[in-house]
This record gives C-alpha cells, structure tokens and sequence, in this order.
C-alpha cells in the first residue's frame, strides 16, 4: 500500500472530525498515544481536542481513576479512564458556553502491545477502547495478530483510536485505506449502553458540581401502583452484580416489617469514577430476576453515594445495610465538609431515618452506645451471611 495514500486518507478523515461538533478528552495508557500527534499535526486539534492525559504509568493511572485497577489492559479499566475523560472534558466545556453537553466525549484507551524483551509466548496483544457521552457509553476490543513490530503495533492502535473517534463523530470512513489495510479491524468487538435524557443530566449535573449538586432521585422501574408513595425501606448498594444474598436480606426485612424493600444505586461513588451506562446495564440487569418477588419495591437511581445525602432524599426510611457499611458509614472518611458524627447522627434522628444491620461473614463490627436508638441488628438466626459477593461473582466471569 502506497503510504503516502494511506496518509492522505488519515488527514482526510481528521480534517472532518474537526469540523464536527464533538469536543474530547482523550486519556491513553500501554500504546496509541501516536493518535495524539496525529489530531495535531495539521493544525485545528483545538476545534476537537481539549485535553489529552497518557498516565503511562502505573501509580498514574491508579491515580486518575481513583484506584488500582484489577486488569490494566482491560474493558473496565478503558470504561473507567472514559468516565474520567468525560468529567475533564464537560468541566471544560461548561466554561466554553458555546460547547453543547451533547457534543462532549471521554475517550480511554487502553492496549498490551510487543515488549522490547521478555515477551511471554502466547501473550495476547489488544487494546480497548471507551467512550463516555452524556447519553451513552461504547468499547470496541481489538485482538491483533502476532508477529508484528512494536512500532507496527503503536500504529495500528492509534489508528483505531482515530478510527473510533470518526465513528463517534458519525463520519463515514468507508474507502479508507488504511483502515482497510489492517485486517483485525474487521472483527473488532464493540459494545453500547444508551440512557434515556434525565439520567444523562443526573450523571452530568453530579460531574459538574459534585458535592454541590442537589441530590435527585429517579424512579426506574415504576412498580407500585401510587408513585406518590414514599419509600419505608431502603436497599442501597452498588449491586454488581445483585445476587442471592441481596435478595436474602431484602426477603428477611420484608417478612420482619412487611414493606417491599425498595432498592438505590449511586451513579456517584466516593472514591471511584461514577457509574457508566454499560455498567449500569448489567446491575440492573441483575436486578431484573427479582422484579417480580412480593419483596421488592421500586428501583431507584441517585446522585447520593453518602448515606447522609440518602436520609435526604429518603426521610423516614429504614436502610438495610451491612455490617461493613455501618462501619463506613460512621468513618469520618465519609463525612461531609465540616460534618462530625454528632452532627451527622442528629440529622438521622431529624429525618426519622433507621438502620436495619445484616451481620456479614468475617466482617467485625460493634454498635457504639449513641446509634443503638437508630439501629436494629438482625440476629444471625433470622440471617446468615454464607459469604458470597459481587467481587467473587465478578471474578469468576
């Protein structure tokens, strides 16, 4: 193939997506980062490129999505590199009124391409690719063949990254010969998860303002017949995936207070990126086998990852928790600004709010003198934790 073709092709497809509408913030680890200089190199990258972040290193990357990530080269760890690509971009474009929150795109990528030495034999060379907007999450995964240089391989992840961004600026790259010319791209594997509008401002409002945000709730599932109705208990989790024992704890409250339990997840966490629509596909998804349990109300999704925030939107509600979440809870870790346990037990008891504790397998816990009022521990002969959780789910996927 004649290179110089190949390149015209490139600056052909660039040169458009700078005349889209969509601005990014483009963060790459493990290879690709040649896509940068190519956004640049003609001149109008600003019309498209508002920041680009290559956390190459390990304590980096830790750092910029908030923990160590359990695969670095990974569709979670793109995913979440995306998250926080999209949370730089839509504060940047917040302060550019001219920049819609529709035309705003995260990008994460993250590849295992050759090493230099001590490359080990059947070592699967790939990158994955993510993309946040307000209204969707997408990946594509690329396997690539073997037997190629380093340099080789650096070139074809970044023109995948290229070739993903003119898709996601719904550019038509057909007849592109360089795009044709790498044969893996024909069997890239992509995935998507759209959300309806009022869960994308959710997700933005919670990104642009944080802990100013006004906490919102949003019914997803519509289950009892008055909608006006307020919850009288809780579940709040990150449910990735629900399982038996959720539905255990949610079966043991009901049959104590009668209620159907009602079941919350944050979209914001404390210390991670929010939850992105893939992700949240699949817990919901988890939740749907339950739907139909005379122990289950409503499905809610908040903007409140703190349990202060939740007494908020949920006054005069018992939450069911477990026992490491009590401890949490009353970690001044997870205070808010200017909050002390004090302050934060008076503004439970102000809002009528209750804590219904399931006892979970080797987690340690006491319920200090000035909860006691607040809490009921359920005995362990109404409710046995047999150890199962979502992490051991997961990873045994």
């Amino acid at each position: 193939m004649d290179t110089r073709i190949a390149d015209k092709g490139i600056r052909k497809v660039i040169q458009k997506i700078h005349a889209s509408p969509c601005r990014i913030v483009l963060a790459i680890t493990g290879g690709g980062s040649g896509a940068i200089g190519k956004l640049l190199m003609h001149g109008g990258g600003s019309a498209t490129l508002l920041e680009a972040l290559v956390p190459y290193d390990r304590n980096a990357l830790t750092a910029l999505i908030g923990k160590e990530p359990d695969i670095y080269c990974s569709e979670e760890t793109a995913r979440n590199m995306a998250m926080v690509s999209f949370e730089h971009a839509i504060r940047l474009g917040d302060k550019q009124q001219d920049i819609g929150a529709r035309n705003i795109i995260g990008i994460g990528v993250t590849c295992k391409l050759v090493r230099s030495k001590a490359e080990r034999e059947g070592r699967i060379h790939e990158a994955y690719i993510a993309s946040q907007s307000l209204l969707q999450t997408t990946t594509s995964h690329l396997t690539l063949l073997h037997k190629r240089t380093r340099e080789e391989e650096e070139e074809i992840a970044s023109m995948l990254i290229i070739r993903s961004l003119a898709q996601l600026c719904n550019i038509d790259i057909h007849d592109t010969p360089a795009f044709e010319s790498v044969p893996e791209f024909s069997d890239i594997e992509h995935r998507a998860a759209k959300v309806s509008p009022d869960i994308g401002e959710l997700l933005a409002d919670t990104l642009l303002h944080a802990e100013k945000a006004a906490k919102r709730s949003i019914n997803i599932s519509h289950r009892k017949e008055n909608k006006s109705v307020q919850p009288r208990m809780i579940f709040a989790g990150s449910f990735n995936p629900c399982h038996k024992n959720h539905a255990k704890i949610a079966r043991t409250a009901f049959e104590m207070y009668g209620f159907p339990v009602c079941l919350e997840i944050s979209l914001a966490n404390v210390d991670k990126p929010p939850i992105d629509f893939i992700s949240l596909e699949y817990r919901l998804g988890s939740l749907e086998r339950y739907m139909s349990e005379e122990f289950t109300g409503d499905y809610y999704l908040t903007n409140a990852p703190l349990f202060a925030d939740k007494a908020t939107l949920f006054p005069d509600c018992c939450f069911l928790i477990g026992a490491d979440t009590l401890n949490r809870i009353f970690n001044e870790k997870y205070y808010r600004k200017d909050e002390t346990r004090n302050i934060l037990l008076n503004h439970f008891k102000a809002l009528k709010v209750r804590f219904l504790i399931f006892q979970r397998k080797n987690v340690e816990f006491t319920v200090d003198d000035d909860i006691l009022d607040i809490c009921r521990v359920v005995e362990l002969s109404d409710y046995e934790d047999d150890g199962t959780s979502s992490t051991m789910i997961r990873k045994e996927k």
